[in-house]
């Protein structure tokens, strides 16, 4: 296996994981009555968070997996859709671990399988576009 290939979607789970911390965090600033503190708080606020908040939550995975997944496929070397997919399943083992540990409602995990997959997916054949743009690119300047 190329280590190139192994890079790859370590560096497309850094930058997923780094913006889904960031996302988060932004979360909580917009929403200060949350106390991160008390995990049984924390818990009980999340299970009775309004809509809006659990898709500001679901948009953040998406764009996580989209751009890791694009990130991914990027700088593989080859199967550069397994590595945007492999990121995209390592992606949602995080994610389904925390939504299922911090109490979401039932919806949003639902909702949430239908996201890290697809949208790592489409991060993936983003980048096949345009490496393929690329090479067209560099194949008529010769």
């Amino acid at each position: 296996m190329k280590i190139r290939n192994i890079i790859a979607v370590i560096v497309g789970v850094i930058v997923s994981v780094i913006i889904i911390i960031i996302g988060e965090a932004l979360v909580h600033i917009m929403n200060p009555q949350i106390d991160i503190k008390d995990p049984e708080a924390f818990k009980a606020f999340i299970s009775n968070a309004p809509v809006s908040l659990h898709i500001m939550i679901l948009l953040i995975y998406a764009l996580a997996c989209f751009l890791g997944g694009l990130i991914s496929a990027s700088i593989a070397i080859d199967k550069k859709m397994s590595k945007a997919m492999s990121l995209g399943g390592l992606i949602m083992g995080i994610g389904m671990f925390s939504l299922v540990s911090v109490s979401h409602p039932m919806w949003v995990v639902i909702v949430s399988v239908f996201i890290f997959l697809p949208f790592a997916y489409w991060g993936g054949m983003l980048s096949l576009k345009m490496s393929g743009k690329k090479k067209k690119e560099n194949n008529s300047h010769k």
